[in-house]
């Protein structure tokens, strides 16, 4: 099995259930405790701009390795451990830039304001 870095932009088998499969942004793995069975991802969508949810939206600028054909948003209150296995390898994959890092990071912050 794997190791995949934090900031890998990987397909999934979607822990969502609403698709059989979703783009998701790997958060914490390889330095898991029990990495081995979990590790935790944030979920991609296209839609995710519909709602009144902050959900910012994922450009080139932000990906390595990887793009999207249609627009693809960050759903920082979609957070799920799941287990390594259920990461689609043999789909396209890449890993985020410096600015895509800084825009999760933000994503994930923006959790806590009131």
């Amino acid at each position: 099995m794997s190791d995949y870095p934090v900031g890998a932009v990987m397909w999934a088998v979607d822990p969502t259930k609403a698709h059989d499969n979703r783009p998701v942004i790997v958060l914490s793995h390889e330095s898991r405790p029990f990495g081995s069975v979990e590790c935790t991802v944030m979920c991609l969508g296209t839609g995710a701009n519909d709602y009144d949810h902050y959900a910012p939206e994922l450009t080139d600028d932000h990906l390595s390795e990887i793009s999207f054909s249609t627009r693809t948003f960050l759903m920082p209150w979609a957070l799920y451990t799941i287990p390594p296995g259920t990461l689609l390898t043999e789909k396209a994959h890449g890993e985020l830039t410096e600015t895509g890092e800084r825009l999760v990071k933000k994503s994930l912050l923006m959790l806590f304001e009131v």
